[in-house]
């Protein structure tokens, strides 16, 4: 039991700190994170918040198991500010989305407009 813990803390620590990886790169403009990335990132979170919460409790955990449910805590910590510039480059991109569509709109018109005049 021990040892599915330690395995579920290292599996969650490698995805936690993979994504944070690809949140880096969003922000420096040489990665992507795309929805299903979110979806598994939540997956992780909701699997381990129970193994969290009786970790807690649970006295007789190896230095191994608790150095990696140490390691989740300070991904968790990071984690925040990671999600929140996810968001801001989320919004930035919408942003821009709009207004190539506005754009594209505009273009139209002057299309249609040219085209009746024919």
């Amino acid at each position: 039991m021990k040892r599915h813990k330690y395995e579920c803390f290292v599996s969650a620590n490698e995805e936690l700190r993979d994504f944070l990886g690809r949140v880096e790169c969003l922000v420096g403009g040489t990665g992507m994170i795309t929805e299903r990335d979110l979806r598994i990132l939540s997956q992780y979170l909701a699997q381990l918040a129970p193994e969290v919460g009786n970790a807690a409790h649970d006295e007789t955990l190896d230095a191994s198991v608790r150095n990696e449910i140490t390691q989740y805590v300070n991904n968790l910590r990071a984690l925040q500010p990671a999600l929140e510039k996810v968001r801001c480059f989320m919004l930035a991109r919408k942003m821009q989305l709009e207004t190539s569509k506005r754009h594209l709109n505009g273009v139209q018109g002057w299309v249609n407009a040219y085209n009746q005049t024919m």
